[in-house]
C-alpha cells in the first residue's frame, strides 16, 4: 500500500503539487493521465526517491522492490551486450551466485553445526535466487528483447552501439522482466511501434504486481489499467474505474461542480442584493448584518475545470486533383545496391483513401512513406504522382526544423512568401494562435502547439495527399484527439505512421503493414488488420507480401555457389573500403552539423532559414549513409 499524504512540491516558484492525498492498494493497475507538466513524472520521482517532497509525507512499505521505466534512457554500463544489459535488471542476481561460490568453497573445510549452518545459508540463497527468477532471467530477457523487435543477431552486439530509441527498448524489457513489487512505466509506448505495443500489452497484462502507468495511449490505459489517477492543476484525483468510467466520472464532477457554483453564486446574489436594499433602513439593521456576517462565512465554489481539450484544428478543404493520387510500379529501395529495404512493390492508392503504415522499426516505413511523397526516389521501379495533385508532407523532425527565435508568424510566412499578411493571420486563427499567440516564438511552444504550428505552415498552400510520419509523438491526449478529429474531417487522402493504437483505429480505413517480407495491403481498419494477423498466427503461417522475394531456383544457387566463392574475399575488400569511405564522409556532415548548430547559437543575425534546411538536409543525407553502413557490416559478419 502506498499513501500519499499532503504532499507538496514546488520547483522554484512553480507549485506542481499542492498538498496532494491519495492510496495506491497491492495490486492496483493505476493509469496516471494529465496534461503535460502537471507533475506526473514528478510524482514517480517522489516514489523512487530522486526527489524529495516540500512537505507532507509519502508511505510505503519498507523493503519494496520497484522497476521504473524513465522517459529519459539511465545511464548504462559500457562494454555490456545487448541481452546482457537486459537480463542484468536485478543486481543481487549477479551477487548471490558469487556468494554461493565463496560458501560451498568452505565446506570440506568444515563438520558439525557450522558446516550445517553453511548449507542452510546456501539453500536460503539458492531460494532466493529461485525467488528472483534468476534460473529463467536469460530466457525471459531473450522473450522481451524479441518481442520489443530486436533480432536475435542483435543480442551479443554492444548496447552502447544501438540509437537512442533502441536502447530505449531495451531498458523497456530490462524494467519488465525484473519483477518488481512496483512497475512504473512513464510513457512506455514512445518509442515503440504497433507490434511492440502489442507486445507490451500482452506482457503487462500478465504482471502480478502493481502497475502505475503514465500515458498519453488510450490504447495501453484502457486495456491495462483499471483505477485512473488524474493529475492537473496541482491536484491528484483518484477515479475508482478505468480509462472510460474515469472520462464519464470526470465530466459527471465537473458538471456537479458547475451545478454547485451556479446555486452558491444566485445564493450570495441573492443575499447581497437584500443588504444594497435594506442597509440604510434602521428597521432592517439587524437582518442586514446577520446576512452580512453570512456572507464572510460562505466560500465561494471555484469554477471547475474545463474539460481537457486542445485547440480546434480547422483544415481547409483540399484542391480538387484526379482519382488516383500516387502509383509505385516495381519500386524499391536499397541504400548501397545489394540490401533492399523493399523492392517489387505494386502499390496505388486513390483519391480519398486513409492509410495507416504499420510495422517493426527499421522495416521501412519512413522510407516507404518518403518514397510516396517524392522526398526519396526509387532505387528500381517508378512512383507516378496523379494529376493535380498536392504533396503535404510532415517528417518526425518537423519541430527540429523550426528556427527557435523565429515567431509562430515567421514560420509560416517563410512557407509561403506571396501569402498576404491578413492570409496567414486567418489561417493561424484557424489553428488556434489568435492575437498576441503569433508572435509566441518557436522554443517555448508545447508538443501541442508545435503540431498546430506544423499543420499551419502545411496548410498555408493545402495540400490534397497528405503524409504524416509519428505525429502524435509527445502530444497529450488531448492533443491527440483534437488532430484525429481535424483528419476524421479532412477530405483529401491521407498516409500517417504512428504507434498509437486508438488513432490509427479512428483516421485509418486502410492498412499498409512493412515487414521481412515485404508490403501487404489490408482493405480495412486496425482492428481489420489484427484479426488477420492473428488467424495467421494461429494458423502458423506468416503474412503474405504483396511483393514476391526474387530467390533463385536450387539449382541456379548450386551452380552459383562456386563462383561466389571466389567473389567472396573481393567483396569483402570492396565492402571494407566502402565502410571507410562511408565513415569519412559521415564525419565530414557531423563536423559540417557543429558548426552550423553553432553558428545558430552565437550569430544572431545568422541565416536561421537558410541552416535548418541545410541541417535538415545533412540529417538525411547522415540517417542515409548510417543505413548503408550498417547494410555493408552486417553483410560482412
Amino acid at each position: 500500500m502506498i499513501d500519499f499524504v499532503q504532499v507538496e512540491k514546488r520547483f522554484g516558484p512553480q507549485t506542481v503539487l499542492d498538498g496532494v492525498s491519495f492510496r495506491i492498494n497491492a495490486g492496483e493497475r493505476v493509469g496516471v493521465t494529465g496534461p503535460n507538466g502537471a507533475g506526473k513524472s514528478t510524482i514517480f520521482m517522489l516514489l523512487t526517491g530522486e526527489a524529495e517532497t516540500d512537505s507532507g509525507e509519502v508511505v510505503f512499505p519498507k523493503g519494496l522492490r520497484i522497476g521504473h521505466l524513465r522517459q529519459q534512457l539511465n545511464p548504462h554500463r559500457v562494454g555490456e551486450t545487448l541481452l546482457e544489459y537486459a537480463e542484468n535488471s536485478i543486481p543481487e542476481l549477479k551477487t548471490i551466485p558469487e556468494r554461493i561460490r565463496e560458501y560451498e568453497a568452505t565446506l570440506p573445510s568444515l563438520s558439525g553445526p557450522e558446516r550445517k549452518r553453511v548449507l542452510r545459508q546456501v539453500g536460503e540463497l539458492e531460494h532466493r535466487f529461485e525467488g528472483f527468477g534468476g534460473y529463467e532471467m536469460r530466457s525471459r530477457a531473450e522473450a522481451a528483447l524479441s518481442g520489443l523487435g530486436f533480432p536475435t543477431t542483435a543480442f551479443e552486439r554492444p548496447f552502447a552501439e544501438f540509437s537512442g530509441g533502441w536502447q530505449m527498448r531495451a531498458e523497456l524489457a530490462r524494467t519488465v522482466i525484473s519483477n518488481p513489487d512496483l512497475l512504473l512505466l512513464d510513457e512506455p509506448s514512445n518509442y515503440l511501434d504497433l507490434p511492440s505495443v502489442e507486445w507490451l500489452r500482452k506482457y503487462v497484462r500478465n504482471f502480478e504486481g502493481t502497475l502505475m502507468l503514465i500515458s498519453h495511449d488510450r490504447y495501453l490505459l484502457r486495456s491495462l489499467c483499471d483505477v485512473t489517477l488524474e493529475v492537473a492543476g496541482g491536484r491528484a484525483t483518484r477515479y475508482a474505474g478505468g480509462y472510460d468510467y474515469y472520462l464519464e466520472e470526470r465530466e459527471a464532477r465537473r458538471r456537479h461542480q458547475e451545478a454547485a457554483r451556479r446555486n452558491r453564486d444566485r445564493e450570495i446574489e441573492r443575499i447581497e442584493s437584500f443588504v444594497r436594499r435594506f442597509r440604510a433602513k434602521s428597521t432592517k439593521a439587524s437582518q442586514v448584518q446577520s446576512r452580512l456576517k453570512r456572507l464572510e462565512k460562505m466560500e465561494r465554489v471555484a469554477a471547475p475545470a474545463l474539460s481537457a481539450s486542445a485547440a480546434r484544428l480547422r483544415v481547409a478543404p483540399p484542391p480538387h486533383c484526379g482519382h488516383e493520387i500516387v502509383r509505385l510500379e516495381n519500386a524499391g529501395i536499397s541504400y548501397d545496391g545489394v540490401r533492399w529495404v523493399w523492392r517489387g512493390v505494386d502499390l496505388r492508392i486513390e483519391k480519398g483513401e486513409k492509410i495507416a503504415v504499420v510495422g517493426y522499426n527499421g522495416m521501412g516505413k519512413t522510407t516507404l512513406l518518403r518514397t510516396l511523397a517524392g522526398a526519396l526516389p526509387p532505387s528500381e521501379g517508378r512512383r507516378t504522382l496523379g494529376h493535380k495533385v498536392v504533396v503535404g508532407y510532415q517528417s518526425q523532425e518537423f519541430a527540429e526544423t523550426m528556427p527557435p527565435d523565429k515567431s509562430v508568424f515567421h514560420v509560416v510566412k517563410e512557407s509561403a512568401a506571396t501569402a498576404s499578411d491578413a492570409e496567414v493571420r486567418t489561417l493561424l486563427g484557424g489553428f488556434g494562435f489568435s492575437g498576441d499567440a503569433v508572435e509566441k516564438r518557436c522554443e517555448i511552444l508545447s508538443g501541442g502547439e508545435k503540431i498546430r504550428l506544423a499543420f499551419a505552415r502545411l496548410f498555408i498552400r493545402p495540400p490534397n495527399f497528405l503524409l504524416l510520419d509519428e505525429p502524435t509523438t509527445h502530444l497529450d491526449v488531448a492533443g491527440r484527439e483534437a488532430l484525429e478529429a481535424a483528419l476524421a474531417d479532412y477530405a483529401g487522402t491521407l498516409c500517417v505512421v504512428s504507434h498509437d493504437v486508438e488513432f490509427v483505429r479512428h483516421v485509418a480505413g486502410r492498412i499498409l503493414a512493412v515487414g521481412a517480407e515485404g508490403v501487404e495491403r489490408f482493405l480495412g481498419g486496425y482492428d481489420y488488420y489484427r484479426e488477420k494477423t492473428e488467424e495467421r498466427e494461429r494458423a502458423g503461417s506468416p503474412a503474405s507480401p504483396v511483393v514476391e522475394t526474387n530467390a533463385m531456383p536450387a539449382g541456379v544457387v548450386g551452380a552459383a555457389k562456386g563462383k561466389e566463392a571466389r567473389k567472396a574475399r573481393a567483396r569483402r575488400r570492396e565492402a571494407e573500403k566502402g565502410l571507410r569511405e562511408i565513415e569519412t564522409q559521415i564525419d565530414r556532415l557531423s563536423e559540417e552539423q557543429g558548426t552550423l548548430t553553432e553558428e545558430m547559437l552565437s550569430d544572431r543575425s545568422a541565416d536561421f532559414a537558410g541552416i535548418n534546411l541545410r541541417l535538415g538536409e545533412i540529417r538525411d543525407e547522415i540517417r542515409t549513409l548510417e543505413a548503408r553502413w550498417e547494410a555493408l557490416a552486417e553483410g560482412l559478419e
